[in-house]
């Protein structure tokens, strides 16, 4: 149902207030609604409620600020509004938890404004507010939701998902192939978009929710393949052949995760049958978290609860629960085969750029396309795909690659192990880097961008100044309201 002009101009006007009391009602608001509803915790991270950052409340409380200012016409919140939608559909978030939020949040507006601030015409008006929102997003969650269950192989909720491989890719991260437990099919997926992952939390006795980014390009199709049949056409028992350029790219083009961390989990030869299923699996490589930032006075000592367990205490054969894939941080499907394209990534933010390099690499007319890859770490040790960068950048004459380690240690060579020290500001690359790398030559070059908020939001202003317009440039942000202001 509409707002009525009153209703949207009372929204408005508390714009001024959401922005100077916003983060303190959200957290006071988060913190009644899980003492009230304990399950939820199992929704809504622990750590991301915590200070420093209180990522979670900021988040809401930058959303409800956006929403508050743009009430007129919401069309600039829509690209938000499709982020959370994403995030809620691969949270598998139902329609009567956004009233249980609503009742909630509404009550915490009451509490932290006070009755002078939030009066009967400012609840009324909020609450028809909050009712239209949760109508556009869960309307929004559903269409996500059907076109997972209609999908080929796809499923609505959560799936047990079957560990098949475990390899340690660096010092600090690891990569977990999973496959259905059921042996049915899992779903393609848009390279850069990640799944859900809830295991149990023994500290916490409730289960935790975590993404990860799908780290390889989709599971290889098979020709002729139908819903439960994982068969090519003319395809036997035992016989893993697939057709064409995707056994090519498989078996020449370094669809191998990096071991030279830990040899012995080395597979066998890309040609026997335990390395071939595992093109039909999903790769999430995940970091071992250390904790937060523990020089904040207000930090609490923990570890990551979830990337530590699965590093710790999950194996092959292991079950996790696991959502479909989703997110808005993906190739575009409108590139050409000559569209050159930029990678840049920091830490872990490699993981979803990996999967569209991937993908590219396997792509009809791959070799017409102009790549690059940016990259920066701390040093070798924790560099989960430097190697697979650096061999494909050599098998791959159209791929060029600029690896960075702002911490490399004594035993690491410049040139051989790395490019260049320090970080990546791509507003001091000269003009060759310019050209080469960032293809600033060509006004079709499209940027993909994955790292910390403040690498990305200050390498895009670099390359806003140097021409490239916004719409040619993708980023995965990680909170709402964090990047592009």
């Amino acid at each position: 149902m509409p707002l009525a002009d009153s209703q949207r101009q009372i929204i408005a006007s508390t714009a001024p207030i959401l922005a100077e009391h916003g983060l303190t009602l959200t957290r006071h608001f988060y913190d009644n609604l899980l003492n009230k509803y304990p399950e939820l915790r199992s929704i809504f991270s622990v750590t991301s409620q915590l200070p420093p950052s209180s990522h979670q409340p900021a988040a809401l409380a930058a959303s409800l600020y956006a929403y508050s200012t743009h009430i007129d016409d919401l069309t600039p919140i829509l690209p938000v509004v499709e982020k959370i939608c994403q995030k809620h559909a691969s949270l598998n978030i139902t329609a009567d938890q956004y009233s249980i939020v609503g009742e909630n949040l509404l009550k915490s507006m009451a509490e932290i404004l006070g009755p002078d601030t939030f009066t009967d015409e400012v609840r009324d008006a909020w609450a028809s507010g909050y009712t239209q929102l949760a109508d556009i997003m869960t309307g929004r969650e559903e269409a996500i939701y059907s076109e997972h269950d209609h999908k080929q192989g796809g499923w609505r909720g959560w799936r047990k998902m079957k560990i098949v491989k475990k390899v340690k890719e660096s010092d600090d991260a690891t990569s977990f192939y999973f496959k259905p437990a059921d042996g049915g099919a899992i779903p393609d997926y848009r390279p850069g978009q990640y799944v859900s992952v809830t295991i149990d939390v023994p500290e916490l006795k409730y289960k935790q929710i975590r993404q990860y980014s799908l780290s390889d390009a989709p599971p290889a199709k098979t020709s002729g393949q139908v819903d439960g049949d994982n068969k090519t056409n003319g395809q036997v028992d035992g016989d893993n052949k697939m057709d064409g350029w995707q056994a090519d790219y498989a078996e020449v083009n370094g669809h191998v995760p990096r071991y030279h961390h830990d040899t012995a989990s080395k597979p066998n030869n890309l040609n026997d049958g335990t390395y071939s299923d595992l093109r039909s699996a999903y790769r999430i490589t995940v970091k071992r978290e250390s904790g937060i930032d523990m020089h904040h006075p207000d930090a609490e000592a923990h570890p990551g609860y979830v990337s530590n367990l699965l590093h710790d205490r999950y194996n092959e054969g292991d079950v996790v629960e696991m959502s479909n894939p989703a997110g808005e941080f993906f190739l575009d499907q409108d590139l050409s085969d000559s569209t050159p394209v930029v990678l840049i990534s920091a830490g872990v933010g490699l993981t979803p750029v990996m999967s569209m390099l991937q993908t590219l690499l396997k792509m009809p007319n791959a070799s017409e396309r102009k790549i690059s890859w940016i990259h920066v770490a701390r040093n070798k040790a924790i560099d989960p795909f430097v190697d697979d960068i650096v061999r494909i950048q050599k098998d791959h004459n159209n791929v060029t690659s600029k690896v960075f380690h702002s911490s490399p240690v004594e035993s690491e060579q410049q040139g051989v192990d790395y490019d260049a020290a320090g970080r990546p500001d791509l507003g001091a690359f000269d003009k060759e880097a310019r050209k080469n790398l960032l293809f600033l030559d060509d006004k079709q070059a499209r940027y993909f961008m994955c790292g910390p908020n403040p690498f990305m939001a200050s390498n895009a202003k670099a390359l806003s100044e140097m021409g490239v317009e916004d719409d040619r440039v993708k980023m995965e942000l990680f909170s709402v309201g964090s990047v592009g202001a």
